[in-house]
């Protein structure tokens, strides 16, 4: 009698990896840490992004955008300071993003300003970090030498125009270390979808003429790498997301459904010839509320192309 397959049980990542890396001397090298955070309740998506080049040039923005904005989305980054290579996340100043992670990958705290938006969040994991090394054939090399993601409870104050809005919410965030070639990859849908019960994440990548698939389910104390996703979803006249249905299956054959619907979208353009269409949006995980955001990357002209072809 053939026995079922045991689900492979995803290693412990070492906490190490939530500090700086040492980068080789490679014309691509940098390591990266984002945080993005949804916010339906006040009709606001926002991200926190910090970087750090393997000259020891770093760099920071905040985006802010959706109906609890206004038509004029906020977006102030500053790149190409000087980083003490002696820095480290834990008491990390770029610009005006100060950021303290515990290098314990549990906890961390940052605050930012601009003229019009001041975010001051507190972050606490609610699931172990999933390393896309932890895949048989690991972390897609255009993408970086290794790259984590989480999942955790985000409390805080965004301030608007003066105007101060708690929040208490999950929230995703990732840290990448090495080569990030923007050229290689065709197209990709990058989620995260949580609530108390349930986080889950995808990384579903065209590149080559080949599919690549990162991710995992967190559930009931069940953590699980992600083997397929069928994903469908609709677009308005810019092309950019508007809703999502993904089924995702997961290695010890759980089947999960995400429904979402987008309030916020934005284009962040990494290299001219590469958008990031990033999502905020108010979902379900099998029917359950849940928030989530996504980031579909197209070809800078084909996204144009593409919505030339709207409406």
């Amino acid at each position: 009698m053939t026995m079922p397959a045991q689900p492979r049980v995803l290693p412990v990542l070492d906490p190490s990896n939530d500090g700086r890396h040492k980068l080789r001397d490679l014309p691509l090298e940098r390591e990266s840490i984002p945080y993005v955070i949804a916010l339906p309740e006040h009709g606001i998506a926002a991200f926190v992004y910090t970087w750090v080049t393997k000259d020891n040039l770093a760099g920071s923005a905040l985006a802010a955008y959706g109906p609890g904005i206004g038509d004029t989305p906020v977006f102030e980054a500053v790149d190409g300071l000087p980083m003490g290579p002696e820095k480290n996340f834990d008491d990390w100043q770029v610009g005006n993003l100060y950021l303290s992670q515990d290098l314990q990958m549990k906890t961390a705290r940052f605050k930012v300003s601009t003229a019009r938006v001041t975010i001051e969040a507190a972050y606490e994991a609610v699931q172990p970090a999933y390393a896309y090394s932890f895949h048989p054939d690991g972390c897609p090399r255009f993408a970086a030498t290794d790259r984590l993601e989480q999942a955790g409870r985000i409390r805080g104050t965004i301030t608007v125009d003066g105007k101060a809005l708690p929040f208490d919410t999950l929230c995703a965030r990732d840290h990448s270390w090495g080569t990030r070639d923007w050229a290689q990859p065709q197209h990709w849908k990058w989620l995260h979808a949580y609530n108390a019960g349930t986080q889950l994440h995808f990384w579903k990548i065209e590149i080559g003429g080949r599919s690549e698939l990162r991710g995992y389910v967190n559930r009931d104390g069940l953590f699980a790498e992600v083997v397929d996703v069928a994903v469908d979803f609709t677009t308005d006249a810019r092309y950019h997301q508007k809703t999502l249905s993904a089924t995702v299956t997961d290695s010890i054959g759980r089947k999960l459904r995400v429904e979402g619907e987008y309030f916020a979208t934005l284009v962040m353009p990494p290299v001219p010839t590469c958008s990031l269409v990033e999502g905020a949006m108010r979902c379900t995980i099998d029917g359950a509320a849940a928030v989530g955001w996504s980031e579909f990357m197209w070809p800078t002209d084909y996204l144009a192309y593409m919505a030339s072809l709207q409406g």
